[in-house]
């Protein structure tokens, strides 16, 4: 089930190593954020549910800090400069 979830949501199957210390780094992180998509949110539930739950607030995090930006800019110009 860890594999699929990972191979899946994780994009596990996406990414090429070329080394032991590769490998190790990279199952450190695909298993932090598999954990912190099962107990992350305050409540420890189902993978996909956290999963689900985590991509949620980082998109409304995104809109957060562009619509802070845009408040802190006079114009496009300079909105577009703190954006970028």
């Amino acid at each position: 089930m860890f594999f699929r979830q990972c191979k899946d949501k994780l994009a596990l199957d996406n990414y090429q190593i070329r080394s032991a210390q590769g490998i190790r780094k990279y199952w450190l992180i695909i298993s932090f954020a598999h954990y912190m998509c099962v107990v992350g949110t305050g409540e420890v539930c189902p993978f996909e549910t956290g999963y689900h739950k985590i991509s949620d607030i980082i998109q409304i995090e995104k809109y957060l800090t562009l619509y802070q930006c845009a408040r802190e800019c006079n114009d496009f110009d300079s909105f577009v400069k703190v954006v970028a």
